[in-house]
């Protein structure tokens, strides 16, 4: 991943550049930045081959321009609350002529009724913040704090709004922190969300489960869940490892986000 700043020199914005994707990100430099758990969720995802694909909690749009690279024939719609962030992501449509076939909404996954029509996507990515609101140590910027504590929405809120946009049979893709995974599972079976692919994401060999990815399908039955072999992030030397190195385009010896 290359970083630099934008043409105008202003100190408070960088363009972010993801060789594998050929996409360029706009971010704070002092606020929100993406981290890796963001690109492994695209990664992962089966994304329809066309459609519609919803991104909640967007961002800076990274999620969002990925699908778009990896679904060509896709239609891919970012929810965000944070309006400088949703500025941001339009940017980033514009650098990386996306602009057609990506779309960001300033709102909350909370009010999804508000947005959308039911059943009106085929498939919803998220990658939402992992820490309810008062747990774990608060940022000092207000965008870190939205993006990773629970203060616009819950989980309950991301799961619910999900359920809401997919038709049956629709699939969610999820990453999120894996110490939540029973209030996870929990939440998306309680709105009809069956979890059918499950892979946990570690640092690296040795270490606890730091991520959870989970794939489900609306109206699914009960029944077969694969559980996929875990996924190491680094490797003994602290380095990206060769399916990391694959599935986000970042040469080893680059990691970090």
């Amino acid at each position: 991943m290359e970083r630099s700043l934008l043409k105008d020199g202003s100190p408070e914005e960088s363009i972010d550049y993801l060789r594998k994707w050929d996409l360029r990100v706009v971010q704070s430099v002092s606020g929100y930045r993406f981290a890796v758990d963001s690109l492994i969720l695209p990664a992962l995802a089966t994304l329809p081959k066309g459609g519609r694909i919803a991104d909640l909690g967007s961002g800076n749009g990274v999620v969002t321009f990925v699908a778009a690279k990896l679904s060509p024939g896709s239609q891919v719609v970012g929810v965000e609350v944070q309006e400088d962030m949703v500025k941001r992501a339009k940017k980033g449509a514009l650098l990386n002529g996306l602009e057609g076939r990506v779309k960001f909404i300033l709102g909350s996954y909370a009010k999804i009724d508000s947005l959308f029509p039911p059943e009106s996507f085929d498939y919803v990515l998220s990658n939402p913040p992992y820490w309810p609101r008062g747990v774990g140590r608060r940022p000092p910027e207000r965008e870190r704090y939205l993006a990773r504590h629970e203060v616009a929405a819950t989980l309950d809120d991301l799961v619910r709004a999900a359920s809401y946009l997919l038709p049956s049979k629709g699939r969610f893709g999820v990453i999120f922190c894996a110490e939540r995974t029973p209030e996870l599972l929990e939440r998306l079976r309680a709105n009809r969300l069956e979890p059918k692919r499950i892979r946990f994401v570690h640092p690296k060999q040795g270490s606890k489960a730091q991520f959870i990815f989970v794939e489900s399908v609306k109206n699914a039955k009960p029944g077969q869940c694969d559980i996929e072999s875990p996924l190491f992030i680094y490797d003994d030397s602290g380095v990206y490892t060769e399916e990391m190195e694959y599935l986000i385009g970042v040469r080893r010896g680059c990691g970090g986000s």
